[in-house]
């Protein structure tokens, strides 16, 4: 969702440069959700090169914060893969999808901000990486017996269940982004009407707060469910 007033978008502006989309290459690289897709990743660089700049043997700030996210994901991973090698291929993809989607998705609750997940562009991006990720994870750890994961547990029934398996994967995609992206725009539809309706200060509150669940639920969805199609890939075909 754009907003009528966003601050990069303003500075840009200021500048003579395209802010608010467009023909041609450059109106697009600088369109609103691509600004603060780029401004979320440009906090986690920053996030990371403050967590390692300085390291220490007794963590303290950033990167005590970074340690316990890294260890916490890491063992979270460990979990569901029972696999160190698994866990270890899966983890960079994992960690920045979590930490990119989380610090996008709160973005959008900073006055003259957007969440760059409120733009389907974005979440498609994202499913696009983690759906291709999955396939090339099969195709390594199985060759060309990765189509047994499509053919269901009996040869008999592979006729059948090679259709239902191969929508049942385009559903994925759909599933991944737009269940992002519609939490993400329907915050940012009911804050905007509510800072309309009812003023900016006390009336959206409940909905701010509910938000900061709602960014937290949706980075863990779409992360968890990567770390699932990601396994399921690896793992034997039954």
């Amino acid at each position: 969702m754009e907003h009528p007033l966003l601050f990069l978008s303003i500075l840009l502006d200021a500048i003579g440069l395209p802010a608010h989309g467009g023909d041609s290459a450059l109106a697009q690289i600088l369109a609103p959700h691509m600004q603060y897709s780029f401004l979320a990743m440009i906090i986690c660089l920053i996030l990371a090169k403050m967590g390692t700049s300085n390291m220490k043997q007794i963590p303290t700030g950033v990167q005590n914060l970074m340690e316990m996210f890294v260890g916490g994901l890491e063992e979270f991973i460990d979990e569901q893969t029972h696999d160190k090698k698994k866990t270890l291929i899966i983890f960079p993809m994992i960690a920045t999808f979590a930490m990119y989607i989380l610090i996008a998705n709160y973005l959008g609750l900073i006055p003259g901000f957007m969440s760059p997940t409120a733009n389907l562009n974005v979440t498609l991006g994202c499913t696009a990486i983690s759906i291709a990720c999955y396939h090339i994870l099969g195709i390594r750890f199985h060759g060309v017996k990765y189509i047994k994961h499509f053919m269901g547990p009996i040869p008999a029934m592979a006729p059948v269940m090679f259709p239902i398996e191969v929508f049942s994967h385009i559903g994925r995609i759909l599933s991944l982004s737009i269940r992002l992206f519609g939490n993400m725009v329907s915050k940012e539809i009911l804050l905007g009407l509510l800072f309309m309706l009812a003023g900016p200060y006390l009336a959206p509150l409940p909905i701010m707060f509910l938000g900061v669940l709602v960014c937290l639920i949706q980075a863990f969805i779409f992360m968890m469910l990567s770390i699932v199609y990601s396994v399921e890939a690896m793992s034997e075909g039954h």
